[in-house]
């Protein structure tokens, strides 16, 4: 059983390093050293999932009456290809405790293959350092300035500190975009017309049948860009002789990105977070652009992937 961290009176500064690092009671959470469960599907041969249930169950009870938990944590790899909600029910671990303690953004989000931590407490694990997605970053906000309680264990986990607060469930805003994951239109709905679909084309500078990447949105320069997702500025180019004032964002933590050309304006810099909605950019042609429109493109790891397939545009 882990030893509970100590009475912790100190007030959360900027991303929570206001206590410093030799002062933390802190427990090193080494995913490849924890007891493995192979299959989430109850069995009399599954001893370990049976084992991990009983300790969720002999949590739940003890935390009824007052009394102590074990802060016991197990690894399991997604190969039975559980979304992340069945995932959750599965364990009867609240989906925010998971998501925050294994980087994942929203709900919806593929763990297919993936090696998860599965805890045996509910609460939140809000990162000592920059945060890496959205839920993480309203969580650091949220709780900038408040007490921790007694309660609240730190923890290092792949090489980050986080601070674990029992008991804790994501707030209004933070439940919102945790739960909201779809994907918006880069324009405003009625502002644009397709003018160039994905897939194979005649280039309009050089004749040659070459594949077309994203999908064309026709609009009148000046038009706003948004972004389509919460993520990160993985590039803000100006001048690219091809798509010549473009963005790259980067979402769920690189698996996808979102490509935004021919801007006449950008509107963010590189590394900056940025929230579904935001303002990017402005419509143009700069580049090799026969007119005002946004070139738009959906990758999935490198792949490009037809936007109308994420996306309603008409």
């Amino acid at each position: 059983m882990h030893r509970r961290g100590p009475v912790l009176k100190i007030i959360i500064f900027f991303l929570l390093s206001a206590l410093p690092a030799q002062d933390r009671d802190t427990i090193l959470l080494n995913k490849e050293s924890l007891q493995v469960i192979e299959s989430l599907t109850p069995s009399r041969k599954n001893e370990m999932f049976r084992e991990y249930s009983a300790v969720i169950e002999r949590n739940s009870i003890a935390l009824r009456a007052g009394r102590p938990p074990e802060y016991l944590f197990f690894q399991y790899k997604n190969t039975e290809d559980f979304s992340f909600q069945a995932l959750a029910s599965r364990c009867a671990v609240r989906q925010e405790t998971l998501a925050t303690l294994n980087k994942i953004e929203n709900a919806q989000e593929d763990i297919t293959g993936r090696t998860l931590i599965l805890p045996t407490v509910d609460g939140l694990f809000v990162p000592a350092e920059k945060g890496i997605n959205s839920i993480e970053i309203l969580l650091q906000e949220n709780y900038a300035g408040q007490t921790l309680t007694k309660d609240a264990v730190w923890y290092k986990i792949d090489g980050r500190d986080y601070v674990f607060l029992p008991g804790a469930k994501l707030k209004g805003t933070e439940r919102y975009y945790f739960l909201e994951s779809g994907l918006r239109l880069p324009l405003e709905s009625g502002s644009f017309m397709v003018s160039s679909e994905f897939g194979k084309r005649k280039n309009p500078f050089s004749g040659q049948i070459k594949n077309h990447n994203g999908i064309d949105l026709a609009a009148d320069e000046g038009v706003p860009v948004y972004a389509i997702k919460d993520g990160s500025v993985f590039s803000a180019i100006p001048g690219d002789a091809t798509f010549g004032n473009y963005i790259i964002l980067s979402h769920d933590l690189g698996k996808m990105t979102s490509v935004y050309a021919h801007l006449s304006k950008i509107c963010v810099e590189q590394y900056q977070n940025v929230r579904k909605g935001e303002l990017i950019g402005y419509v143009g042609q700069t580049g090799m652009a026969t007119g005002p429109h946004l070139h738009f493109e959906i990758r999935q790891g490198s792949k490009a992937e037809n936007p109308r397939e994420k996306l309603r545009f008409e």
